[in-house]
């Protein structure tokens, strides 16, 4: 019967993807583009126009073997290894930032957010395929195209489905991420809309029931008891957001003539202009359970828990933009400022009416960028409303002191409101009402590079003081002393002919590590031979990568409200996890094959990642790429 669903699941994802390729080659022969020279223009919109280079640069082998989303946030990530199970980074600073949602906020990787939506300008459509699989009916399928319908309009599909039962017991998990982006820039009207829809659905287990049985014995991963076996946690999100500027200015056109092509430009000479930026989205979480001993309060009722969370949000911004290209020794100059309404209405478990607010904030938005530097900087400050005096400032600085030596710096600063699940929380097993304060944090940090000797090597600082954290019980704590973090990191790329090592090592500080438990020490490691063969129709790679982090009393997981908690029975970390790998690349086309944990079979089983949640242990898996233009 599971063979029966496995290959009807199959049958429909090959069903959407021919779909999807047919609607795509019906539009090739409508669309043209005014350029001549690239394929492909990507960038993405928050609030302003960035440029995106991740699918133009993500071509190499390099990274390639490290195909867990988790592994694009970091190197090195605590948590169950199974997608769609929450995880947190080893090191501090490489946190994302934190979700709109917060029960979102261990999850990111595996979902699609609106302000990293990749739009694109084209030339010729654009198609990509991957497919990551394994033991445990791992599946990792993705599905990108893109195209102009006509020089003014263009649109990309974004599709994500994983699905996988994990190595240990009821860990199955299922996502889907869809983002559907659409842009109009006609002249002095520039239009973007995006849709995105995630959702989580994975079984939680709790964590193992027993460690000493785990490692005193050879049974196979998934034969282990587990102290959940009938919990279910869905996420989900469902939002739109539609950014529109109008410029006001003159426009001129030029005709370029290349070889055989004619192209006409229409460009806007504009340094002032009006933009509307509005997201909608709709967040809920569903946790259910049978309850049973691993919780110490059952609430409501002891034979089904079905707790729910509903969060509604709208950020409308209204702002006024000036921008100066090509002054002096400035290539451009940007300034913003406007007004954001923020619109938050949240529902929990058993209440009888759900509750809504409105902040209004002072927004702004300053940067410059010349030949050698660029400076970006970003003010919120909430004059009115349920946040008042709120305030986050980000300020972001480049600069390239010569050819061959650059530095990235940075400055975040937050006085806020916690969020709302930290203070006010009404469930089957947990239930608290604090009376809290704004939660302050300030970072900073600075990225040498060395391009020459490929070699980068940096610090990072960050203060907090009123923050939160669960303690042992799982109930959030508001921490009034201020704790320090800091860690100072290098890495450093050898090569040695075909042979090429890349080795990054980090030292973390944390002045109250009880209260922020990681590891002090973080390592990563891949040696690697590459060379191109088959008179260089094909690049091959075979590799040998290691990741590490020394001792500390990691968290526990609370599956019932979605956070790690604080714990001090036992001590992980301290093994190193080792991998072979080999992978291929012909032209577009990209492949990997990767055993990983390949020491757990020969080492004693005490490779946790948190308190009772092991890494997986020795499996195979293997991926394509595939890329494609017409």
């Amino acid at each position: 019967m599971d063979n029966l669903i496995f290959c009807f699941y199959l049958y429909n994802v090959k069903k959407i993807v021919l779909i999807a390729l047919l609607g795509c080659l019906s539009f090739n022969l409508m669309s043209q583009h005014e350029g001549i020279e690239r394929h492909f223009k990507s960038y993405k919109i928050y609030l302003k126009e960035s440029e995106d280079n991740f699918y133009i640069e993500d071509t190499l082998l390099d990274e390639f073997h490290n195909f867990y989303a988790q592994q694009k946030i970091s190197y090195n990530t605590l948590g169950w290894m199974n997608p769609g199970q929450p995880f947190k980074t080893a090191v501090f600073s490489e946190q994302p930032a934190k979700h709109p949602f917060w029960f979102f906020s261990n999850y990111d990787g595996f979902i699609l957010n609106h302000d990293d939506i990749i739009y694109f300008d084209t030339q010729k459509p654009f198609t990509l395929f991957n497919f990551t699989g394994g033991a445990n009916e791992y599946e990792q399928v993705k599905f990108l195209h893109t195209q102009n319908i006509n020089p003014s309009l263009s649109f990309a599909f974004d599709y994500n489905i994983t699905n996988s039962t994990g190595h240990y017991q009821f860990l199955k998990t299922k996502i889907n991420a869809l983002s559907l982006a659409t842009a109009y820039t006609k002249h002095k009207y520039q239009s973007h809309f995006n849709f995105v829809f995630n959702k989580i659905n994975n079984n939680e287990n709790g964590g193992l029931e027993d460690m000493a049985v785990y490692e005193s014995s050879d049974y196979p991963a998934n034969a282990y008891a587990t102290n959940l076996t009938n919990a279910n946690n869905t996420i989900s999100q469902l939002g739109i957001q539609y950014n529109q500027e109008y410029r006001f200015g003159t426009t001129t056109t030029d005709t370029i003539i290349y070889k055989s092509d004619t192209a006409i430009n229409v460009n806007v000479n504009s340094n002032f202009s009006i933009i509307h930026d509005l997201k909608v989205d709709r967040f809920y979480r569903i946790y259910q359970d049978i309850p049973s001993a691993f919780y110490s309060n059952i609430f409501k009722t002891d034979t089904l828990t079905f707790d729910s969370v509903a969060y509604k949000t709208i950020d409308n911004k209204f702002l006024l933009n000036f921008n100066l290209t090509g002054k002096g020794k400035l290539n451009n100059l940007h300034l913003m400022a406007g007004i954001t309404n923020y619109l938050y209405n949240y529902h929990f478990p058993d209440s009888v009416k759900a509750k809504t607010y409105l902040s209004n904030y002072v927004t702004g938005l300053f940067s410059f960028k010349t030949n050698n530097s660029s400076f970006n900087s970003e003010l919120n400050y909430c004059f009115v409303g349920a946040d008042a005096f709120d305030m986050n400032m980000s300020v972001g600085y480049s600069q390239r002191i010569s050819k061959k030596i650059a530095f990235d710096s940075y400055f975040n600063y937050s006085l806020e409101n916690p969020a709302i699940f930290f203070y006010n929380y009404n469930s089957n097993h947990f239930r608290w009402d604090i009376d809290a304060a704004k939660v302050l944090s300030t970072s900073t940090g600075i990225d040498f590079r060395l391009d020459s000797l490929k070699l980068n090597f940096g610090v990072n600082f960050n203060f907090l003081q009123n923050y939160f954290v669960f303690n042992e019980f799982a109930m959030p704590v508001q921490v009034a002393k201020a704790n320090i973090i800091a860690d100072a990191f290098v890495a450093k790329q050898f090569d040695f002919g075909k042979f090429h090592w890349f080795v990054k090592f980090t030292y973390q500080y944390i002045s109250d590590e009880q209260k922020v438990p990681l590891p002090e020490f973080v390592g990563y490691s891949n040696f690697y031979y590459k060379k191109w063969i088959f008179h260089n129709a094909m690049q091959l790679q075979l590799g040998f990568d290691v990741k590490y982090h020394s001792g500390f009393y990691g968290y526990a997981y609370m599956p019932a409200i979605g956070a790690f908690y604080l714990q001090d029975v036992k001590e992980t970390g301290n093994y190193p996890n080792a991998a072979v790998y080999a992978g291929v690349k012909i032209k577009r086309l990209r492949g990997f094959v990767k055993a990983g944990n390949i020491n757990s079979m020969v080492m004693p089983k005490n490779y946790y990642l948190l308190y009772g949640i092991p890494d997986n242990p020795f499996s195979i898996n293997f991926g394509i790429s595939w890329e494609f233009y017409d």
